[in-house]
């Protein structure tokens, strides 16, 4: 079952429906259809979907959206 998430992106408070085991990566992508944000290996190796997550570089295909969501 899709949940709401309300994430800032950008300084912009956005929200879209998604799964609980969405990755932040998917959810930039797929559900709010930012591609800047690239997906390599979709193992956190490569380094393609970095993110600053409260000012930290993160691999965005490791941390799931509701996770991001909670770390405000």
């Amino acid at each position: 079952m899709k949940k709401l998430l309300q994430i800032t992106v950008n300084g912009e408070v956005r929200q879209a429906l998604g799964q609980p085991y969405y990755s932040l990566l998917d959810t930039l992508r797929d559900e709010l259809h930012m591609t800047g944000t690239k997906k390599g290996c979709d193992e956190g190796d490569c380094g393609a979907c970095t993110v600053l997550l409260n000012g930290k570089p993160v691999c965005s295909c490791l941390v799931l959206a509701h996770a991001a969501m909670m770390e405000r």
